[in-house]
């Protein structure tokens, strides 16, 4: 190995790199026990205050009867025939011709340890209409009999309920209450309507209020044939999501207000809903997240993954220009520059839980910079190599930060720093006389 003192070099930083792999996986295994953490602490908020919210109904739910008489044959008579009166249950669900929503929403945050938790409090006022239209017999000579009638309302945390939902049919005020267990209702809560206002064709107004509390979701099923939600917040960083993003959306630092409109015609929700127990998919939905735009383990996760190529690129650096400065750095000492490199993370991470994540990056390689400058300042034998490496060293950061904030952009930024890596490296090794470097001479042309 004496012989190709470059090979031998290569070797050495190769099996280096190896071995600062090890504590960098152990960084990113850090990340991922402090985002689950973070998971558990949002789950025992939740589990006190009240989970994700979506709001189901209102939907008009008329048990009834259907009697007929059928012929059946006698038993163990020779073709004789007898008539028997039956009287089988059924039930008729109505949806809203339309619903009007308009809601507003507050956030707090609660804290488990270090970990924020968003949480909500929310107001639901709903204008909507019903239209009773006739139940239909099945067989020819059946006659119908109508039960009570109830509104339905579907919430999905009822321990959010921060009052009894006001209802309003047809001028009459009532407070829903929990649904009777003994009628296996399709919703959780429920208020008896007059069953004088069913009359084939004829419509009948409601309104409704709601106001709800929960964690980090919010959204809505569109039941009604014409539904339209307006919701505004003091949240400025809202998710829109689930099967409809918001028609308008209006977003800013003091708040957001976003407005669905979603015809029946768009969705499968009510045959879903009408099905609910023969078909498994849930109804469609849409729904706004209140989560934090700058998740730090998820950011501190990311560039733990470009950790290795940071590495590669520092020792490359190092390594070309110890060929072309002829600059002495011992293995030792690149373990030392590496161990420095994998530390960054950790402090990124550390500092994160308790920083802006732009505080925290800026403090985390600030220190990492001055750390290697004034090692490299003994290694390199003066400050004028020390500072200029710690140059390079500020531009891979201020790359890697580019890359962390501008996901969308991280493949050509990725991409473009390889390539200028790499053409920088050609450029100044244009000259290098390589066989002499490793110590062999060439072989003669055949």
């Amino acid at each position: 190995m004496n012989k190709h003192p470059l090979l031998s070099k290569l070797l050495v930083i190769l099996s280096l790199m190896l071995l600062l792999s090890m504590p960098l996986l152990m960084v990113f295994n850090t990340i991922q026990e402090r985002s689950a953490y973070r998971d558990e602490a949002a789950s025992e908020v939740a589990r006190a205050h009240a989970g994700p919210q979506t709001i189901t109904g209102p939907v008009l739910h008329v048990p009834y009867t259907e009697t007929f008489t059928r012929t059946v044959p006698v038993e163990g008579g020779r073709g004789e025939t007898r008539e028997e009166r039956v009287t089988q249950s059924h039930v008729a669900l109505r949806f809203p011709t339309r619903l009007d929503t308009r809601s507003q929403l507050e956030t707090q945050t609660r804290w488990r340890g270090i970990f924020p938790v968003t949480v909500f409090t929310s107001n639901h006022r709903s204008t909507g209409r019903f239209v009773w239209s006739a139940v239909e017999p099945l067989e020819k000579n059946g006659e119908i009999t109508l039960g009570q009638p109830r509104v339905v309302l579907g919430v999905s945390d009822l321990r959010g309920l921060l009052s009894a939902p006001q209802l309003t049919v047809a001028g009459q005020v009532m407070a829903m209450a929990p649904s009777p267990a003994a009628l296996k209702l399709p919703l959780p809560l429920a208020a008896p309507v007059d069953a004088a206002l069913l009359v084939p064709g004829a419509a009948f107004d409601i309104t409704l209020g709601v106001e709800l509390a929960g964690t980090g979701r919010i959204g809505w099923v569109p039941l009604a044939d014409e539904n339209t939600v307006n919701l505004t917040s003091s949240w400025p960083h809202p998710s829109f999501g689930g099967d409809f993003l918001p028609r308008t959306r209006q977003v800013s630092e003091r708040g957001f207000e976003a407005s669905w409109s979603v015809p029946s015609l768009s969705t499968q929700a009510q045959q879903v809903f009408a099905h609910q127990g023969e078909l498994r998919s849930a109804p469609d939905s849409f729904s706004v997240s209140l989560d934090n735009p700058v998740d730090v383990y998820r950011l501190t996760e990311r560039a733990t993954k470009y950790a290795l190529m940071f590495i590669v690129l520092t020792f490359s650096a190092f390594f070309v220009l110890e060929m072309v400065k002829r600059w002495r750095i011992h293995p030792m000492q690149y373990l030392m520059i590496g161990a420095a490199l994998v530390l960054f993370f950790l402090l990124l991470l550390s500092l994160s839980e308790h920083l802006d994540f732009a505080w925290a990056y800026l403090l985390a390689s600030a220190a990492c910079i001055g750390l290697l400058t004034h090692y490299l300042r003994h290694v390199l034998r003066g400050w004028r190599p020390a500072l200029g490496m710690s140059a390079l060293l500020v531009a891979l950061y201020g790359v890697l930060y580019g890359i962390l904030v501008s996901e969308d952009n991280a493949l050509m930024m990725g991409s473009l720093l390889l390539f200028g890596v790499l053409a920088t490296i050609m450029v100044v090794t244009r000259k290098v006389d390589w066989y002499s470097v490793m110590g062999t001479d060439p072989q003669p042309a055949q």
